[in-house]
């Protein structure tokens, strides 16, 4: 938009400017936060570990979950909140290191089982979770 000899962008016309200042001043909050929150998650993160990303993933699903629970930001939050909820217990599952070695092959066909399930849902409904 054009105004006057300049050329602002819409962000910075005088009816934007005060909620992108809001808008900005909220982001530099949520960010700060997020890093004290997200610390003690991928302070032990090793690259050569899968079981981290599982630990991150569970801890993400378990943030979304209680948010959609909390604030129901859309009509199927409930649905949403149970699957993420799910996947979360999956990951945990997965990534739990309680193996008994005398019953290695039960443990072997449940994981398997767990990770086929975990991949049909996140496959399934990744997108529609960040609604």
């Amino acid at each position: 938009m054009q105004v006057g000899p300049f050329n602002f962008p819409y962000r910075w016309l005088l009816r934007t400017i005060i909620p992108n200042i809001k808008s900005g001043i909220d982001d530099l909050r949520y960010g700060i936060r997020n890093v004290f929150i997200w610390t003690p998650v991928i302070w032990f993160d090793a690259d050569c570990d899968w079981s981290y990303l599982a630990r991150i993933m569970e801890f993400k699903m378990r943030r979304m979950a209680k948010h959609h629970k909390e604030h129901g930001c859309v009509v199927d939050s409930p649905r949403i909140a149970k699957e993420l909820l799910i996947c979360a217990e999956l990951l945990k599952r997965l990534s739990d290191d309680d193996v008994d070695f005398e019953r290695v092959k039960l443990h072997d066909k449940k994981m398997t089982h767990y990770n086929e399930y975990l991949g049909k849902m996140i496959g399934k409904h990744l997108r529609g979770w960040w609604d």
